[in-house]
Formats: structure tokens, sequence, C-alpha cells
């Protein structure tokens, strides 16, 4: 196993899975998150009929031109969570960034077909 490899986490059940809320949102906007430890994005997600809402996170490596507008995947039930002075209200899922720098988990968001309709849920 190579050092950068992390290990399974615990396995659950099928039925706590399916509590996590994870929906189809649409990039509105992205922009700079001042105030937070490591370089971060406000990014305003339309989740069609559910609202908007905004996720704050490590998506500083992503040019924003190649955000908005696309549909990303999208946690809505894990609560609010204070980013330095900034709240996000979900969670933008994400994979490692190749150019993340040391010390940061820089990601690249994980997208969804552009035809697929804002709020759909993820299965």
């Amino acid at each position: 196993m190579s050092d950068n490899v992390i290990p399974r986490k615990p396995q659950i059940t099928f039925g706590k899975f399916q509590n996590v809320d994870m929906r189809v949102g649409r990039i509105l906007s992205a922009e700079p998150a001042d105030g937070t430890n490591a370089p971060c994005l406000i990014v305003k997600v339309d989740l069609g009929p559910l609202g908007t809402l905004q996720s704050v996170g490590q998506f500083a490596q992503v040019p924003v031109e190649t955000l908005v507008g696309k549909n990303v995947v999208i946690c809505i039930n894990l609560g609010t969570r204070e980013m330095g002075p900034h709240l996000s209200e979900g969670l933008l899922m994400g994979a490692p960034h190749p150019d993340s720098p040391t010390g940061q988990h820089q990601a690249t968001p994980l997208f969804v077909d552009d035809r697929v309709p804002p709020g759909s849920v993820i299965f």
C-alpha cells in the first residue's frame, strides 16, 4: 500500500447511506472566500425546486469560468458549517485536485451531465 492511499472506512448499512441527501446542483456563481485557512471559493448552487444555497470549499484550483453553469453533486443535509467568516450550507462533493499544494485539500468537483435537472436525487 502506498503512503498516500487512505484505508477504507468502516462498513455502514445501506439504510444509513440512504440518510445522506445528495442532489444535483447547478453552479450559479463562484467567488474567492476571504478569511479562510486555505484558499476557498463561495459557490452559489441552484437546487431547482429546493431553492439555492451556498457551499464554501477548497475549489480554488479550478477556474471559475469552468464551474459556473455546471452541474455538480452536493450533500444538502449535513447542517451548516463555519468556514472562516462564511457559512457553508451544503457540501459540494469532490475528489483531490492533482495540483493541490502540500498541506491543502484542494478539490475538483464531481460533475453531472448538464441535462440532469437541478434538485435531482443522487443514487
